[in-house]
């Protein structure tokens, strides 16, 4: 948690930095305004962002090393300090939250009761409210808050007014409450106030240039906002005409930022985005035991071979037990000696004595050098014992879907490893140990990748072994001489097709080949049992024939063919266009006239738009041409 709060803060101050730097004095608000809102929001992301590399290795061999025992002497008696920091920074924060928190609804109710109690006016696409207290002018979402007097003797100029109406229209609320919500969560944070002041001051740029942008004259503008500007308390949540920032508002009226001098600086943003994300973003190499790949049979086909490598990464090793002996308890109670774990939580020794020799059933210990001993644990040994349900939980594999690869000489491949018919029991029964067999029965799934040429005795024999385990569903997965029937999967697509043709009306039906063919070909694999409990096969309409061809009959020399000569094909809409400006014809595109050559042009860059002739024989027709149906009426 406090390498993610160091990496937003430096997000957060590359942003702030970049902002000030390039471009909070350029005429560019709207665009500020996302950046402002966009850069809170990265800096949260990006630091939880994690890329995952795979990479093959060889694994080394591991050598057991003895190391002479030390005299206890030697050892200092070792007193265990308890943590008291972290409680107390996150009780800190805590109370920072709910202090930040409260006030934040506190001015949320204020405003609240403010619109409540006192009278309002609808005016254009906000409401004014006028208060009895002397406070700037200043907005909440449509809520313009006013002082009842001044506005009652019309002593608001319309520049003022313009001003709060271009807070209310611009929504300017949303990026002020946001920043206010992050300011709970991140109080501690100094960047937090940075950008809350820029957001606030970057909502005064665009009401200013919404302002003129009305036809305000600047001089006159400027005068009324230092008659209009001071510092009377106004609520927080609101957006106010604040004294502070009026030189700094003065000196942006005056400037122009160019269009490629906008475009630039928005460019500049994508590479220091990307370099946030490459610096601060988590990364994650996942090593792949490379003599997977040798494990393999040779018969087995590559296909299987490349499934079985991916399969491979969300897979653990199966470690055997090695149960301590009562020798080893004894000398593992010398807390001086030895740092000790059971079932992966730190403990103290003497706890050895509430347990039974026969309750551990692994053991692991290590010897820890001078230089890597920490103050917390000195001791030269650490030992990690487990017992029998921790063991499984900790060193046997869980997955719900149990890809099962049989070649053609019948050898059977699982989770890397060959095993035979009676070794894949045995394999199995280290899966999924946090399961019940009903549990299993209603989550795991099993697959059987076969080939062609795998004996389909071997099939069956797995197929047996899942079923007695427990599997949900079993799939064959491979050439569909092998499989015994449809899977589970093909029968629901058959249903489901089945169903919607018995649904239809026989008279109106509409098929589909395709859909046709599949459930036809479906239904053929089943098994009588499956066609029994299956969706009833639809009466399908005969298809028509298709039409004869005409007759091949031979013409005698200087007879006449009854067989009718096939029309000439149309003119493409290209031909048509000319042959009617060829005839002078008066051309219309979506109502309007064009000429013959802009028409051509149409059509030849567009052969998908509509065209209607009208008056072909007369001497000047009509053509209408539109990107929509031409609607003809009689």
């Amino acid at each position: 948690m406090g390498l993610y709060l160091i990496k937003v803060t430096a997000c957060l101050a590359i942003f702030i930095v970049f902002y000030k730097l390039v471009l909070e004095n350029e005429s560019m608000h709207t665009f500020k305004r996302f950046y402002l809102i966009s850069s809170l929001i990265a800096a949260s992301i990006i630091p939880a962002v994690l890329f995952t590399e795979y990479i093959y290795i060889t694994p080394e061999p591991v050598l057991n090393t003895y190391v002479s025992e030390i005299n206890s002497d030697e050892i200092p008696v070792f007193y265990q300090k308890t943590d008291y920091l972290t409680p107390t920074l996150w009780t800190i924060y805590g109370l920072g939250v709910l202090i930040f928190g409260c006030k934040f609804c506190s001015n949320l109710f204020k405003i609240g009761t403010r619109i409540r109690r006192n009278p309002k006016i609808n005016y254009d696409r906000s409401i004014h409210v006028l208060l009895e207290e002397r406070l700037s002018p200043h907005t909440f979402f449509n809520f313009i808050f006013l002082n009842k007097q001044k506005f009652e003797a019309q002593e608001i100029p319309e520049e003022v007014l313009l001003h709060e109406q271009a807070h209310a229209v611009q929504k300017h609320s949303l990026d002020v409450l946001f920043i206010e919500l992050m300011q709970v969560i991140l109080w501690f944070n100094p960047l937090i106030y940075l950008f809350k002041r820029a957001i606030k001051l970057n909502h005064e740029f665009l009401a200013d240039q919404a302002v003129l942008q009305k036809g305000a004259e600047l001089s006159n503008y400027q005068k009324i906002l230092l008659a209009f500007s001071s510092n009377a308390p106004e609520t927080q949540l609101a957006n106010a005409i604040n004294y502070s920032s009026i030189k700094k508002r003065f000196n942006i009226m005056k400037k122009t930022t160019s269009k490629k001098a906008i475009w630039l600086r928005s460019l500049l943003v994508l590479p220091m985005f990307a370099l946030a994300l490459y610096s601060f973003s988590e990364s994650e190499i996942i090593e792949i035991d490379k003599s997977l790949e040798n494990s393999t049979s040779s018969n087995l086909p590559p296909e299987n071979l490349q499934e079985q490598k991916s399969d491979s990464i969300q897979y653990k090793y199966i470690e055997k037990p090695n149960a301590p002996n009562i020798q080893d308890i004894a000398k593992w109670k010398n807390s001086f000696k030895y740092a000790l774990w059971i079932d992966g939580k730190h403990t103290s020794n003497k706890e050895l004595e509430n347990y039974k020799l026969s309750e551990f059933v692994h053991y692991s210990s290590s010897f820890i050098y001078n230089n890597a001993r920490s103050q917390q644990f000195p001791q030269p040994y650490q030992v990690s014992l487990f017992t029998k349900n921790k063991f499984k939980k900790q060193f046997t594999t869980n997955n719900r879907e149990l890809n099962i690869h049989i070649n053609k000489a019948a050898q059977i491949l699982v989770q890397g490893e060959l095993v035979s018919v009676l070794g894949l029991k045995q394999h199995l029964s280290k899966l999924n140990t946090d399961l019940s067999k009903e549990e299993k029965s209603k989550i795991v799934r099993g697959f059987i990748h076969v080939r062609l040429e795998t004996p389909k005795q071997a099939v069956k024999n797995v197929s047996n072994i899942l079923e007695e385990y427990g599997c949900v569903t079993i799939d064959i997965v491979g050439q569909k001489e092998q499989q015994d029937g449809a899977t589970i999967k093909q029968l629901a697509t058959y249903n489901t097709i089945a169903r919607k043709y018995n649904e239809m009306n026989t008279s109106t039906m509409r098929i589909k080949k395709g859909e046709v063919d599949q459930m036809t070909y479906l239904y053929t694999i089943m098994t009588d049992d499956q066609k029994k409990n299956a969706e009833a096969f639809p009466e399908l309409p005969p298809i028509p024939e298709p039409p004869m061809p005409p007759s091949t009959q031979k013409i005698g020399k200087g007879e006449v063919s009854a067989i009718p000569a096939p029309p000439a094909p149309p003119k493409s809409p290209l031909d048509h266009i000319i042959e009617m400006a060829e005839k002078n014809a008066n051309f219309y595109y979506e109502g309007k006239a064009i000429t013959s050559d802009q028409a051509i042009d149409l059509i030849k860059n567009n052969n998908h738009l509509n065209i209607d002739t009208r008056n072909t024989g007369s001497k000047n027709p009509s053509v209408k041409i539109s990107k929509e149906p031409i609607l003809i009426k009689n």
